[in-house]
């Protein structure tokens, strides 16, 4: 499955996620491996494979939607893209969220395409919103990781799916600041 939804949510709902994730009092987290990527043949570190991330929601079998954080303003915030979820599900036909946070990489001298990884490895379905207006693609590939099936550049208010255990990843920013999206996988 791939699908690229422009114009997604209501402006106002998605000016509203814009203004709370680019503002400078949201909580993010630093995550020195951005693509959570175990395997590292080289040993060699890989300076620019770095971002930050702040977690949602993540699916609890007896309980249904579990907040992973807190503090006030991550409940707040996290009640307030519950709807957001709510129709991804409804768009794709599902009735389980795995999980949704936020991910965000920052600006890189030349372009760096960040390891790629699958989200789980049996079957569900992901999605990337974009926040904001920004480069720095995301890549999913085929087969094997030499052949891209899909290339989809970042633009505000874009939902993209598409199978999350086949091999994906995203690029570092070279125009713009930052990337940031709310990323999200759901049980088939």
């Amino acid at each position: 499955m791939f699908k690229v939804i422009d114009n997604y949510l209501t402006k106002s709902y998605h000016k509203e996620i814009q203004e709370r994730l680019t503002g400078n009092s949201f909580p993010w987290y630093y995550n020195s491996n951005s693509s959570f990527v175990v395997d590292n043949p080289t040993d060699t570190p890989i300076f620019n494979e770095y971002g930050f991330s702040h977690p949602f929601w993540e699916n609890d079998e007896k309980n249904g939607f579990m907040l992973l954080d807190s503090d006030y303003y991550s409940k707040n915030f996290a009640t307030f893209i519950k709807p957001f979820l709510l129709q991804v599900m409804d768009t794709i036909d599902c009735d389980m969220i795995l999980r949704c946070r936020a991910d965000m990489v920052t600006w890189s001298p030349e372009e760096f395409i960040h390891p790629a990884h699958v989200d789980y490895s049996f079957p569900n379905t992901a999605t990337i919103f974009y926040v904001n207006d920004t480069d720095g693609d995301t890549i999913i590939y085929g087969q094997d990781r030499l052949e891209i099936k899909e290339r989809v550049s970042p633009k505000a208010n874009r939902l993209v799916i598409f199978d999350g255990d086949i091999l994906h990843t995203g690029c570092s920013p070279i125009k713009h600041k930052t990337r940031i999206l709310l990323n999200s996988n759901f049980q088939v």
